[in-house]
């Protein structure tokens, strides 16, 4: 790299130290001479012609007039550009307030995605009543469940409580699921409120009222249980909470349907307020006499109307 580097300065060394020969020479003083017969501009004392062709001094070269704004006064507000006018509104082509738009919405109200299939937006009432059938199908899907649930607490009451659950209210079905047996409802609930009627008063108790009492609210008979064992007891309150669950929700997708329906009747009469309402068409079948002399000739023809 050293010795590179001394070559490239001896080889330019010697360019420079060569001679010029006498053809160029004379080239360079003819352009010498040339140039300096060249007259020169007038310009100021003490100013170079450099700094006249850079026009970097003021007053000289090119400038640029200036134009002033006016001035606002203090206190003065600025003034707004007024805005263009607004051009009003098309009016509404839509279907009026009358008969046709009630329709439309009663369809709505009966089949979500009816009355938007009318006005022509299909995929709007096909999205309606895909929602619609959803809807209903988890409805159903939760009734079923709800009854094989109820069917499995009341079949788990039966062979581990003794005790029937078929047409009982939902009171006597929480009773059962909440004390172990109908002797232990008896002297933990009927007992109780019993005394509180009866026996409230230490000076003079009704104990005949106090007994009559306890005989007619007690469950015997066909409304007395015993469970077996606590597992099964456990269990049969999970099962009756599960089949409250389903229940629930079957209300909720009921709930969801009717929702759907007023959804679909707001969208519709709105659509209905927009869009225009499709021209009448009409079909008419037609048979008049022929032309010519012969009277059994007929001509037959079918016009529509768009």
């Amino acid at each position: 790299m050293r010795l590179a580097t001394r070559v490239l300065l001896l080889a330019l060394a010697a360019a420079i130290a060569r001679p010029i020969a006498p053809a160029h020479a004379q080239a360079l003083a003819n352009a010498s001479f040339e140039w300096s017969a060249l007259p020169e501009p007038a310009r100021p004392d003490g100013v170079s012609g450099l700094t006249l062709a850079a026009g970097s001094i003021t007053g000289f070269g090119d400038e640029k007039p200036k134009v002033e704004k006016p001035k606002r006064p203090k206190g003065q507000p600025r003034e707004k550009a007024e805005k263009p006018p607004r051009a009003p509104r098309p009016a509404s082509e839509g279907l009026p307030l009358g008969a046709e738009r009630a329709r439309i919405l009663l369809q709505s109200l009966t089949v979500p995605g009816w009355g938007q299939a009318t006005l022509g937006h299909r995929r709007t009432g096909a999205g309606f009543l895909v929602a619609e059938a959803g809807i209903w199908g988890a409805f159903t899907a939760f009734r079923i469940q709800e009854h094989l649930r109820t069917d499995t607490y009341e079949r788990t009451a039966q062979l581990f409580a003794g005790v029937d659950l078929a047409d009982r209210d939902e009171e006597f079905r929480r009773i059962v699921g909440s004390f172990a047996s109908s002797e232990e409802y008896n002297q933990l609930v009927v007992t109780r409120i019993a005394a509180n009627l009866f026996l409230s008063d230490p000076a003079a108790p009704r104990m005949a009222e106090y007994l009559a009492y306890i005989d007619q609210h007690s469950l015997r008979g066909a409304d007395a249980w015993d469970w077996t064992d606590f597992e099964s007891f456990r269990r049969y309150g999970s099962q009756r909470k599960d089949a409250q669950r389903a229940a629930l929700r079957s209300n909720t997708a009921l709930g969801l349907a009717i929702a759907n329906r007023l959804l679909s009747a707001l969208h519709a009469a709105r659509l209905a307020g927009r869009v225009r309402p499709p021209e009448p068409r009409s079909w008419r079948f037609e048979i008049a006499p022929g032309p010519g002399e012969d009277p059994t000739a007929l001509r037959a023809g079918l016009r529509a109307s768009f």
